[in-house]
């Protein structure tokens, strides 16, 4: 399944994508679920696909405002350094050791279809196309071989980032969560739409031009790996979204000093989950 969350005549929902429109699984489940990560927590995936079957469409994609895959989650990491052409790992003497990790918060994203913003404070908005990974159930200290286990699905992310505030202190928070820099969707594809996560091409586009062409089969610490990390240090709960890292081809690798600016039109797309696309605007 492919599951969207959308606001339709100002009222929010969520559904699953079905024959290029929407039927609404909030609606079809009886109201049990309030949004997708009450699903994905109720561990009732299954339930909405059986109602999915004989469900047909009641909104169509071009009728609603998308919103975040999980509006909701309590928390957003995100893996740094994690593809071997990334421009930090080629300047280093060797591979990380670890992999690098910092939160997000959801203020951050915009959707699908919606404005990234350029920050007042800055002129340096680079795009870093990612996969990333939805938890689908709770856990702490996973072993790495039952790692997919924790897995409800996949969804794009564009995880902007402002270059010269990652300069302003040792640290990542500032420039990883200026106001609207990134953006998540357009949905999320269950687990079992995608036959290797670790197999999927990720073509990242600004103008119509490719600017990241690479493969998850690429990173350094795979999902398994990530899933165990992370989970030693904290809870993985439903609804938690984990940044799997971005490989080469951003701004600053490039060296143009041609930043995202107001007017670009930006494209991240997943096989096997999508096409996110979101026009950029000054704050």
């Amino acid at each position: 399944m492919r599951l969207i969350s959308f606001r339709h005549r100002n009222r929010p929902g969520f559904g699953a994508v079905k024959d290029g429109a929407i039927a609404d699984l909030g609606r079809r489940l009886g109201g049990k679920y309030a949004d997708v990560k009450a699903l994905i927590a109720a561990d009732a995936l299954k339930e909405a696909e059986a109602a999915l079957k004989t469900a047909g469409a009641d909104v169509a994609l071009d009728e609603v405002e998308y919103d975040l895959p999980i509006p909701n989650p309590d928390k957003i990491f995100c893996v740094g350094r994690n593809y071997r052409e990334y421009h930090e790992v080629q300047e280093m003497a060797q591979g990380p050791k670890y992999p690098s990790i910092f939160p997000r918060w959801i203020s951050s994203f915009v959707p699908h279809g919606a404005q990234i913003l350029k920050p007042r404070a800055s002129d340096q908005l680079d795009f870093e196309g990612e996969l990333a990974v939805v938890i689908g159930r709770r856990g702490r200290h996973v072993a790495p071989e039952r790692a997919y286990d924790h897995i409800a699905g996949y969804t794009c992310l564009n995880e902007g980032s402002v270059r010269d505030w990652q300069g302003y202190g040792t640290q990542n928070t500032p420039g990883k969560n200026f106001y609207h820099s990134g953006s998540i969707g357009p949905w999320m594809a269950t687990w079992d739409e995608i036959a290797d996560p670790m197999r999927l091409h990720l073509v990242t586009r600004l103008n119509g031009t490719t600017m990241q062409d690479g493969s998850t089969g690429d990173m350094i610490f795979d999902i398994r790996y990530v899933i165990a990390h992370v989970s030693k240090f904290t809870w993985i709960e439903p609804g938690d979204l984990i940044a799997t890292g971005s490989p080469g081809g951003t701004i600053i690798a490039r060296k143009s000093g041609a930043w995202m600016k107001a007017g670009d039109a930006l494209e991240l797309e997943i096989e096997s989950i999508g096409v996110l696309k979101n026009p950029v605007a000054a704050e």
